[in-house]
């Protein structure tokens, strides 16, 4: 099918508007025009995804982290980034990422998330303006627990649901009844988050997140940046092939990047 009609679908899905304003979202490599045969679904565009798209005749890559962030001084097969460039342009590759505005389109990555766990949302961590019958859309969500838990069965329920390998909690002996969850990296809400959050659940804490966050008397579970986003995969997955079943997906395989002992 033609090449426009998917580009098309992710922008009305995720609009351009909804992403920070530090983003880089959308087409990032390649032709709107032409047409796409097998898509490769992934979270980042790493080595390994370009290997695997080349590998499994894909021509258009869909990937949650954007694949071009910063700005980009040369374009040589001298640099990691470049050569993925070149490599991907010589195969024929076209590049997509939808990062902050999936994560704050209804339906996006915090509908995922709270869906998996099982949780209602009651309102978003950072609003961003909506088109849709005047809903609340935005970043993260805040949710209450139907009964208090303590922070370490806290972090088995998650660990459960999302099936991760691993998960780390800070426990700062408050009984948690009220939570916030941003998805990826939240870190940059601790300091706004309302003084009522018993526990936040997100990824890429550092120490001093976690002992300044307990001794104000707040829990903190770090499910790790992938561990709450590689959904997305297979999302948009299921996604693409109802409304587009001309089209093959390879999903790529679920590998957290971090390894424990």
């Amino acid at each position: 099918m033609q090449k426009e009609g998917l580009i098309q679908f992710l922008e009305e899905l995720a609009p351009k508007n909804l992403a920070e304003d530090w983003d880089n979202v959308g087409l990032l490599l390649g032709k709107r025009e032409g047409e796409v045969r097998r898509v490769y679904l992934c979270l980042d565009v790493d080595s390994f995804a370009v290997k695997k798209a080349i590998e499994e005749g894909c021509d258009f890559i869909l990937s949650h982290h954007p694949f071009i962030f910063k700005g980009i001084k040369a374009v040589t097969g001298e640099d990691l980034q470049g050569n993925k460039i070149i490599t991907l342009i010589e195969n024929g590759i076209s590049v997509f990422s939808m990062h902050t505005n999936f994560d704050s389109v209804k339906r996006g990555m915090a509908d995922l998330v709270a869906e998996i766990l099982e949780w209602k949302k009651e309102g978003v961590m950072e609003a961003v303006p909506s088109t849709m019958d005047g809903e609340e859309q935005g970043i993260g969500f805040y949710t209450h627990l139907d009964r208090s838990l303590s922070c370490a069965d806290l972090a088995r329920y998650v660990k459960e649901k999302c099936a991760l390998p691993y998960i780390e909690y800070f426990d700062s002996g408050r009984t948690i009844r009220k939570i916030a969850v941003c998805p990826g990296s939240g870190k940059s809400f601790l300091p706004s988050l309302p003084s009522d959050v018993d526990a936040y659940i997100s990824g890429d804490f550092g120490h001093h997140d976690a002992v300044d966050s307990m001794e104000k008397g707040l829990s903190l579970i770090n499910a790790g940046h992938y561990g709450l986003e590689h959904f997305f995969v297979s999302y948009m997955s299921d996604l693409i092939r109802r409304h587009f079943p001309e089209i093959e997906i390879v999903e790529e395989e679920i590998r957290f990047p971090g390894k424990i002992c």
